[in-house]
């Protein structure tokens, strides 16, 4: 049986260096991003009144007799969405530790692709479906016809989406390539 190409080999050396310069950028990245999203969800809660007041504006809702507890339902109801994105990175983190150690696309590091990209996709879809809530609940303590219930859809989440769609994928064909391996491995 044939050992793993060695990153130190002279040919591949300099393609090795990209590829794990690529991958700890990613992993990086990945951190950074769950981390400023956590910071993004529980920002609400540093400075309440001023975020209220800021979100009254942009709604032209008057929101100073808001609850406490609306705030935190809404930063609870994200904090459980966002506990997906964390889970996401993880797995991509493990299926690059798989890509790393052997340098070859095999059925580990697509397993753990496939779970982060299925991961990431839930989380972005969850989150565009329930944020008509957020806003509701925001406004749950004005008059009914007050009340706000809405929808909306940004571009990054199109984006969000797409590369978790890019990555599903992308999982799918490194089964199908190393079963390819595996039946001609068994010819050779």
């Amino acid at each position: 049986m044939n050992s793993p190409r060695s990153l130190a080999s002279t040919p591949h050396a300099a393609l090795g260096r990209k590829v794990v310069t690529v991958i700890w950028s990613l992993r990086i990245l990945a951190c950074i991003y769950t981390a400023w999203v956590f910071w993004l969800i529980v920002r609400p809660l540093r400075r309440t009144p001023a975020f209220l007041e800021r979100l009254g504006n942009y709604w032209q809702r008057d929101m100073s007799a808001a609850q406490e507890w609306q705030v935190w339902s809404v930063v609870t109801l994200d904090l459980a969405l966002w506990a997906l994105l964390p889970l996401a990175v993880i797995c991509w983190w493990l299926a690059s530790k798989h890509l790393l150690r052997e340098m070859s696309l095999n059925a580990n590091a697509s397993t753990w692709l496939r779970r982060g990209a299925w991961a990431g996709l839930t989380c972005s879809v969850l989150s565009i479906l329930t944020r008509p809530f957020i806003s509701y609940l925001y406004t749950l303590h004005l008059p009914v016809p007050s009340q706000l219930w809405l929808w909306n859809i940004n571009p990054n989440d199109l984006l969000g989406m797409l590369i978790c769609g890019v990555l599903l994928l992308l999982s799918y064909l490194m089964t199908w390539m190393s079963e390819i391996a595996e039946e001609n491995k068994a010819f050779v």
